[in-house]
């Protein structure tokens, strides 16, 4: 009897026919569009190809750029900087000696 109370509609069935894809011949597309030569694009997407070319997103090459390429030298800079004073105060002050004979003298008393 409860089967006949919920009455529970069928999934409906999708005809999806996939396409073929041919990424080398999308991206001869998109690189005849970005030089202003006659391609099979929309106007759409050759807008988003200028747009992105605009925008620095692709470089000249037409693969796209590293973002973090300079923050990332910056920081590697900083660190390397930063080890190399250590290094300096390390090995070539009285510094880290004094406190080594500071604390020795303090841990005696």
């Amino acid at each position: 009897m409860g089967i006949f109370m919920f009455h529970r509609p069928e999934m409906p069935k999708f005809n999806y026919i996939p396409r073929y894809y041919n990424p080398e011949k999308e991206e001869l597309e998109k690189r005849k569009a970005a030089l202003g030569l006659d391609s099979d694009l929309t106007d759409s997407e050759k807008l988003r190809v200028q747009m992105r070319q605009r925008w620095g997103r692709i470089g000249d090459d037409g693969r796209a750029k590293q973002k973090g390429s300079s923050t990332s030298m910056l920081r590697y800079a900083i660190i390397f900087g930063f080890a190399a004073i250590m290094i300096y105060f390390i090995f070539f002050t009285p510094l880290v000696e004094n406190f080594i004979t500071m604390f020795l003298h303090l841990g005696g008393k």
